[in-house]
């Protein structure tokens, strides 16, 4: 990982965006550019009033980041919608990585729509959403796996970018026994019906076993689960569960992500999710 782009509104949500990249950036000897979006649906003196006031606060947070991290910081101060700024910036620099802070949770609350939202699903580049107060290095994560591309690029850019590297890891895979169901309607004895849901961990294990071999993660914990209920809740409880710091999760991005993040899984694992997470395009460039 060479440059990260790290987009600040000055809130609090997004000192924690800023201080993950810094951190990252000084562990992987990385350069940083900070960029902030003026909203321009005001009048033209409001923009530029703004878009000073922005740049001197960039300028300073960049000088402090040059001279106490040792890390190279550059700024940007683009002007428009914010998802499409944080687009333009990266189209740019083109960065390793995005960071940005987490969502602002709200009353009856909605991930669709949201900057960060936008930002991933129109984006190429991998997203890294910082939910946490960084408090140092990732020390565990979570790889939730599917057996498609959208998986297998998320596992490599999680790797490429070093964001493995000196963790615990562990794969969880969410397994189907499709004909449960049944067999308990038809009264099937316990015995069988644990028989056919071992099956089918043992076919999801092989599979999980191939991709992580693959991936040169071997070493990797594996975590099966049958998937029953809500995935969402099941991701985040497993998480919450084996107290990972990163949830690495990968996206077909417009088909994939706009669907997902539309009905279920990607939409409520980002949505409540305190965990650091990494959502990655399938069609990112190398």
């Amino acid at each position: 990982m060479k440059h990260i782009l790290v987009a600040t509104d000055f809130s609090t949500r997004s000192d924690r965006a800023l201080r993950r990249a810094v951190l990252l950036a000084g562990s992987h000897g990385a350069s940083l550019t900070l960029v902030h979006v003026v909203d321009d649906d005001q009048p033209d003196r409001l923009v530029q009033h703004h878009r000073r006031a922005a740049r001197e606060l960039l300028n300073r947070a960049a000088e402090t980041i040059r001279e106490v991290d040792a890390v190279p910081a550059e700024t940007i101060v683009a002007t428009g919608d914010p998802f499409a700024g944080i687009l333009d910036a990266s189209d740019a620099v083109e960065p390793d990585l995005i960071v940005i802070g987490p969502h602002r949770r709200q009353l009856l609350d909605t991930f669709v729509g949201t900057t960060a939202e936008r930002t991933i699903r129109h984006g190429t580049r991998p997203v890294l959403m910082a939910n946490s107060v960084p408090a140092g290095a990732y020390q565990r994560s979570l790889l939730a796996i599917d057996f498609d591309g959208a998986s297998h690029a998320a596992v490599r850019a999680a790797r490429r970018l070093g964001l493995l590297a000196g963790t615990d890891v562990m794969a969880l895979h969410l397994y189907d026994a499709p004909a449960v169901p049944m067999m308990q309607r038809a009264m099937e004895t316990s015995g069988g019906i644990d028989a056919y849901v071992l099956e089918h961990e043992r076919e999801a294990r092989g599979e999980l076993t191939s991709l992580l071999l693959e991936c040169n993660l071997e070493h990797a914990r594996q975590l099966l689960r049958l998937r029953q209920g809500s995935t969402p809740d099941l991701v985040r409880s497993v998480a919450d569960e084996t107290r990972v710091d990163l949830i690495v999760l990968g996206t077909n991005r417009r088909r994939g992500l706009e669907r997902l993040l539309l009905r279920s899984v990607a939409q409520e694992v980002l949505l409540d999710a305190t965990q650091d997470m990494l959502i990655v395009p399938l069609d990112l460039p190398e």
